[in-house]
């Protein structure tokens, strides 16, 4: 790294939306900073344990492209990732997920940052914000050296929380309109499972499950991989006993659990931690000893009583809960649930949104129902666009906004959330910045025809193209089908079909 302290483009926080905000900056052009708390990249993706990314995926389509699709795919050609598999059902996780090392995954990423020509500071903490009028002129940062400023012409929050911009004064809401925000996770791992004894038994006691999905390779991936993957949402009456009987102590009434990219090791996203609030050091302290209770607990509970798991032990946690939502920094423009469902578009679109609106059940202990009780699961009725616009906080200059924080309500946040979304808005909030930082202009004056120009050369995808589309299904078609024909998916768990037909596209 070098000396200085001047930049054109700061990126504060190294998490999926981070990192690609600082690639999508650095290729534009921008000298550029991106500051870290830990000593790796990937925030939530790496430090919160994540299992997969989500789909970059609108049924079939792929929907996030550019540097989010290069960034997979190196991952996938070092051995480091299934890249995406398709879903055969997509209800609870998503049409596709994409499996990967996090080892792997923190090594791509510095390796594409330094070919960018980033600059990279580790074991770094904003702590405050230089302001000048309405104009953030630089950060504050924190680390073993002491405390220095570091100055640049356009500030990226992708802090997650909204941080960098909470601490210049932006105005935000926090959560949904009662302020309450979706539930934290800390996630595990659970090592030497007999996958093959929990698949087999996933698939003679479907009752058992609220849902459950295969995947279908569509690339090749290294044979060193785990080869057949599955998800599943249950065990709904060993989860009960467990509760009722005081064995078991968790914040939900059923598991949910991923195979990986490695044999026998199997990731969970199933403790529940109600009520924490990312934004206070105190509440995420209790957050955190509440989510260690619930995995030792759960991982005991899985070796004596769940099949497979007779001979597994507890492999890894999170190195902090994963926190799902805290503010909402607004916008000149509010991305709202109905422009979700409703699969809007907008002019000054720089990224595609396609997941489901996936609330979390806020206070209690039940997954997804119908008429709005526990968490809620709503497919949008087509891709949306994310405009320019949400990157953008009102009154403030120099400063753009990246990831979850972005200018968006409680139920359209619970689609833009997920990983796959967080790196399509850092790729587009790194081209913003870049761009007001070699223009000289605020991100609010930048014309969105120079944004779209960068984001096309750099591959992103910002409207639908038909005739990829098309070739898209029919390649996910060939593979369900060559999957079944050789046993690779057994054909049960994709609704409304029989054994033997390939799942609906």
């Amino acid at each position: 790294m070098s000396d200085t302290t001047d930049y054109d483009v700061i990126v504060c926080g190294g998490g999926p939306s981070g990192n690609m905000a600082a690639i999508a900056a650095g290729r534009a052009g921008a000298k550029t900073l991106i500051i870290e708390k830990y000593g790796f990249i990937g925030g939530m993706a790496t430090s919160g344990w994540l299992g997969p990314i989500s789909p970059m995926h609108f049924g079939d389509e792929r929907v996030i492209a550019g540097i989010p699709e290069e960034f997979v795919d190196r991952m996938r050609q070092a051995g480091g990732s299934t890249g995406h598999l398709r879903c055969t059902n997509p209800h609870g996780s998503g049409a596709y997920l994409g499996f990967y090392d996090r080892e792997h995954y923190k090594w791509t990423a510095i390796q594409m940052l330094q070919e960018a020509g980033v600059d990279i500071l580790f074991h770094s903490f904003v702590s405050d914000v230089v302001v000048e009028g309405d104009t953030v002129k630089g950060v504050e940062v924190a680390n073993k050296s002491g405390k220095r400023v570091y100055t640049a012409k356009t500030i990226v929050d992708a802090t997650g929380d909204g941080d960098v911009a909470a601490l210049a004064g932006a105005e935000h809401t926090v959560g949904n309109e009662h302020g309450v925000s979706q539930p934290g996770t800390l996630m595990f791992d659970m090592a030497n499972v007999d996958t093959d004894r929990l698949k087999e038994y996933m698939d003679s006691h479907l009752d058992a499950f609220e849902w459950a999905s295969e995947m279908v390779a569509l690339q090749p991936f290294s044979d060193d991989l785990q080869q057949q993957h599955f998800v599943g949402q249950g065990f709904l009456d060993e989860i009960g006993r467990g509760l009722n009987s005081g064995e078991l102590y968790l914040g939900r009434n059923s598991i949910l659990f991923l195979t990986t990219t490695h044999p026998g090791l199997v990731h969970f996203n199933s403790t529940r931690i109600a009520g924490v609030d990312g934004r206070s050091a105190e509440s995420l302290t209790e957050g955190e000893i509440d989510g260690r209770k619930q995995v030792m607990s759960l991982s005991s509970y899985l070796v004596k009583h769940i099949p497979g798991f007779e001979n597994a032990y507890l492999a890894g946690t999170g190195t902090q809960i994963g926190i799902r939502e805290s503010r909402h920094i607004t916008g000149e423009y509010v991305i709202t649930g109905e422009d979700v469902y409703e699969g809007r578009k907008f002019d000054d679109v720089i990224a595609r949104g396609y997941f489901p609106i996936d609330i979390h059940n806020l206070k209690g202990k039940e997954g997804y129902s119908e008429h709005g009780a526990g968490g809620v699961w709503t497919d949008p009725q087509d891709s949306y666009d994310i405009p320019m616009r949400t990157l953008i906080p009102v009154r403030l200059n120099g400063l753009v906004m990246a990831g979850r924080a972005i200018s968006a309500t409680h139920e359209a946040h619970g689609s833009l959330r997920t990983q796959g979304g967080a790196m399509g808005i850092g790729h587009a909030a790194g081209v913003l910045a870049s761009q007001a930082a070699l223009r000289g202009e605020q991100p609010r004056e930048v014309p969105y025809a120079a944004v779209e120009k960068v984001l096309l050369e750099q591959k992103a995808s910002l409207r639908r193209d038909p005739a990829k589309v098309e070739r898209e299904r029919a390649a996910a078609a060939e593979a369900n089908e060559r999957a079944l024909a050789e046993g690779k998916i057994t054909g049960l768990y994709f609704p409304g079909a029989l054994a033997g037909t390939a799942p609906r596209l």
